[in-house]
């Protein structure tokens, strides 16, 4: 008789799809302890003993029991988030006490044997985008041309080697941080205007692509090997236009939508090359039904499309967590 499942989940306080999931398995009766990445190191502990025969990694935060790692049989690495820094700690050792922390939590993680729902080096090298675009084109799935750079120049090259219609995105990060608020960078497109002031594209470098008419947004949410496709209408909305995201209208409408079968299939080929279990897949869907592949986001969110059309996946993660063999 395979052991009972125990799920070890990293994530953080403000999670909500944790919240979620760690519901849905403590309906079923399967035992999840939740690590708080906020908690360590300054609230909870973490010991691992390594010997020759062997390696044993003990959790304990707050008032949980302890947790022994080589006794959880699935491990979902969700996001983590940095402890705030104690008052009477100075900012050089607060930054030395996280890197340190972080690298003996993650290390421990790295060196098990348990299931993991996406490892946290795949996690790591899926989240650069041109690594994501060059594996989605060996798999045989479309992209679009794009162009990486902060040279002034090959930013005025693509703008007439696309006709005048460009987008730009960042590279990595969707947001700028101010100190006191933190401003979103959505994908926008490039305007002949913007040209005056090209030359501060050298301070960053960004994403440069075609402005690809769409009929459609396409977001594919992976677990194991389920595919939930949902179609949002971001033409019916001019402020989506250019990014689905950048629209005050919360009734966008949503659709449940299938993928045609090389698509599909291109898609899995490119999750398992990536060495992710689960993943949120952008692509374009064009007028002609042409399915443009536009990026994956490794820990990308999904319960708005839970709530608007009931896909289910919460209850998908909480299926994949649950399986009690290592």
């Amino acid at each position: 008789m395979s052991p009972s499942p125990h799920v070890l989940i990293v994530s953080t306080k403000l999670d909500v799809a944790t919240d979620v999931v760690v519901s849905l398995l403590d309906r079923r009766g399967v035992r999840a302890t939740r690590i708080n990445s906020e908690d360590f190191p300054f609230d909870s502990f973490l010991a691992t003993t390594v010997t020759p025969n062997s390696l044993t990694t003990t959790y304990r935060f707050g008032a949980l029991e302890p947790v022994t790692l080589e006794d959880v049989s699935s491990i979902w690495y969700r996001r983590v988030r940095s402890p705030e820094r104690p008052n009477t700690m100075l900012q050089g050792v607060y930054d030395f006490c996280l890197r340190e922390a972080r690298s003996a939590l993650l290390g421990s993680i790295l060196g098990t044997n348990s299931r993991i729902m996406s490892p946290p080096a795949s996690i790591w090298s899926a989240e650069h985008k041109l690594l994501q675009l060059e594996t989605a084109r060996l798999v045989g799935l479309q992209i679009p041309e794009t162009v990486f750079t902060n040279d002034p120049n090959r930013v005025m090259q693509a703008f007439k080697t696309f006709n005048g219609k460009m987008i730009a995105k960042p590279i990595r990060t969707g947001f700028v941080d101010y100190g006191s608020e933190q401003q979103a960078i959505f994908t926008s497109q490039v305007l002949e205007s913007h040209l005056e002031r090209v030359n501060d594209a050298r301070l960053s470098p960004a994403i440069y692509q075609p402005l690809i008419p769409k009929r459609f947004d396409v977001r594919v949410t992976a677990v194991g090997s389920r595919l939930f496709v949902a179609e949002i209408d971001s033409q019916s909305d001019p402020e989506a236009s250019v990014d689905w995201r950048h629209t005050a209208d919360s009734h966008l409408p949503h659709y449940r939508s299938s993928l045609p079968i090389e698509v599909e299939a291109g898609i899995h080929k490119l999750l398992s090359r990536l060495g992710l279990n689960f993943a949120a897949i952008d692509l374009i869907r064009t007028p002609s039904d042409q399915y443009i592949f536009l990026e994956v986001n490794p820990s990308g969110q999904w319960l708005w499309l839970d709530d608007m059309l009931d896909l289910g996946i919460s209850e998908a993660v909480a299926d994949w967590l649950a399986v009690s063999r290592k």
